[in-house]
């Protein structure tokens, strides 16, 4: 095991839906670099259901051909290694999207390195220096970060 600790990374929802859905693309790498344990992945209760309900949605499902095997699995692998946290009580500034404000409370409250997402809303934040080391980044650039620095095993 490596001496170094793993970055914590908060995955914006429709990051996972849509590595689940597409098998493809920016958003499967970003699963499969959780599922290699090149990340920790952070989540807080809200995350996990609203998770377990996107992917349960009948025309998600059915329209995608998710079969109920797949979801358990996903979700039972966020329940068993995700890093579960407590969000913070209130965010150090204000949130275009009020739905977001619980993606951030969860980078927040669970000291995450980074926070994953593609929402414009969420990307707009980054650098704030309200937000201490939190880095808002998309998928891609994430990957690319994980890509560069050389594994310690």
């Amino acid at each position: 095991m490596s001496a170094t600790r793993l970055p914590r990374a908060v995955v914006d929802t429709n990051l996972f839906v849509s590595a689940l859905i597409t098998r493809r693309g920016l958003p499967y790498a970003l699963l499969n670099a959780w599922l290699q344990e090149l990340f920790r992945l952070v989540l807080s209760e809200a995350l996990y259901r609203e998770l377990a309900i996107v992917l349960r949605r009948p025309h998600v499902a059915q329209r995608y051909g998710l079969s109920e095997s797949e979801i358990t699995q996903l979700l039972t692998l966020a329940a068993t290694q995700a890093l579960l946290v407590e969000p913070v009580a209130s965010l150090p500034l204000t949130v275009r999207d009020p739905k977001d404000e619980q993606v951030l409370a969860a980078a927040l409250g669970g000291r995450a390195d980074y926070l994953i997402t593609g929402d414009a809303d969420l990307l707009t934040l980054s650098g704030d220096p309200r937000l201490g080391a939190l880095r808002i980044l998309t998928a891609r650039s994430f990957l690319d970060l994980l890509t560069a620095v050389p594994e310690e095993r």
